[in-house]
């Protein structure tokens, strides 16, 4: 059995990225792993699109399955989650040191600050809530660019994503990047199946697979593979 899974085409390590055509990272890890205890012979083809894109693939049934995304009752339209997650996402606000700018978790305070966002995130009920003026911006690269720029404020997004692209952009520059604490959002990433596509009902196996590898080491082995602070 082959399934098709579609995956953001933008790198988002140490979650996924794409190396020399090759799906890497803790996401697909988890997810091969899985798969081999769900009691027959499964191959994943990974078919990386954009990432508004595999939203629709979903809702049209023109793909199996999607990774890695948050639940939410818009997407559970079209999509079954496995209920297990595949790993927690933890969302921070990170501000520019152009910006002197303090955070206690108080999101009203931030009512004079723009936020760099990606368009199709979700970043829970709390900051939807809020009604900050979110810029709505392609892909995470966007996002550290304008922080080291100082063109933005303020950016919301996984910390664990940043030495990435700070690298990538030469490290930093004009300005430092400072993640603040307390964390916003924390959600699980979910593998989710498309209900018009071709299996559904592997929900339930995926889910027991998946509870059943959490139960041993080769799981934890994956997150501190990819994960320092794991």
């Amino acid at each position: 059995m082959t399934i098709n899974i579609a995956n953001p085409m933008q790198a988002y390590p140490p979650y996924h990225w794409l190396e020399n055509g090759e799906i890497k990272g803790l996401v697909p890890d988890i997810i091969e792993a899985a798969a081999k205890l769900v009691g027959e012979d499964v191959e994943i083809n990974y078919v990386p699109v954009p990432w508004l894109r595999m939203f629709s693939l979903a809702e049209n049934g023109d793909i199996d399955a999607i990774f890695p995304v948050s639940f939410n009752q818009e997407r559970a339209r079209y999509l079954s989650f496995v209920p297990e997650s595949i790993v927690m996402e933890r969302m921070n606000l990170v501000s520019s040191s152009a910006f002197d700018i303090n955070f206690s978790g108080d999101l009203t305070a931030l009512a004079n600050y723009k936020v760099a966002g990606i368009v199709g995130y979700y970043y829970g009920e709390a900051y939807t809530n809020a009604n900050l003026e979110t810029l709505a911006l392609a892909n995470e690269e966007q996002q550290v660019e304008m922080l080291l720029a100082g063109q933005a404020p303020l950016a919301l997004m996984d910390a664990n994503i940043l030495p990435y692209y700070v690298n990538k952009l030469g490290g930093e520059r004009e300005h430092r990047i400072k993640v603040l604490e307390p964390h916003l959002y924390e959600a699980p990433l979910h593998l989710a199946f498309a209900k018009n596509g071709r299996y559904p009902a592997l929900v339930e196996r995926f889910n027991s697979a998946l509870a059943k590898l959490k139960s041993t080491p080769d799981y934890q082995n994956i997150l501190q593979t990819y994960l320092s602070q794991e």
